[in-house]
């Protein structure tokens, strides 16, 4: 199965990573598929919704897409069923481009994470789109991972880097970023400096 087509290649591809508890409950938030020569593998934290479905169900759906909203939307509410589909049984993002279902195997644990290794065992190619690099993209990316940080952080001098380093990445966004890009870093804003 060749997931390179479906946009995960080597080095860490950042997708919205959707799982499924035991019970049913769906998840969706930004990960990073990491690819080795070793294999695919993702690194989940003690304490996140991701983990806890992942170790009760073995299963993890990565889904690549460019919608920078759904990006942060995904890191900060919970979205409703309307944005998921099914693929082989799992839930995927109706608006990926692309869905790689993987059966996740417990690698590595510690007291902050797991680590999981991937095996791929359906692809889904919604459709295949050119697109050239947008610094805006990028630079939400980051931004929106700074933001999980400040989340999880209580060092108030962390906090106030982590603040700086996000207003340098909105600063990108609104020089480089589409309307897309510029949604969501507004919706970012509006969750750290209101």
């Amino acid at each position: 199965m060749n997931i390179r087509e479906a946009g995960i290649d080597e080095g860490i591809s950042e997708v919205i990573v959707t799982s499924r508890s035991a019970v049913g409950t769906f998840n969706a938030a930004p990960i990073g598929i990491i690819t080795t020569t070793n294999g695919h593998f993702v690194k989940l934290y003690k304490g996140s919704r991701t983990l806890s479905n992942v170790t009760e169900t073995d299963k993890l759906a990565a889904n690549v897409t460019c919608d920078a909203v759904l990006f942060v939307k995904a890191a900060f509410e919970k979205l409703d069923k309307s944005h998921y589909s099914a693929l082989s049984g799992f839930p995927v993002l109706k608006e990926a481009q692309s869905g790689i279902i993987f059966r996740a195997v417990l690698e590595e644990k510690s007291g902050v994470y797991s680590i999981f290794q991937l095996t791929p065992i359906a692809v889904k190619i919604n459709w295949n789109e050119l697109k050239a690099i947008n610094r805006g993209l990028n630079a939400v990316i980051e931004a929106t991972i700074l933001a999980t940080r400040y989340k999880m952080t209580r060092d108030e001098r962390e906090q106030e880097e982590l603040k700086k380093e996000m207003v340098h990445y909105a600063d990108i966004v609104e020089k480089c970023g589409g309307r897309r890009e510029k949604d969501a870093i507004e919706i970012l804003n509006e969750k750290f400096f209101t």
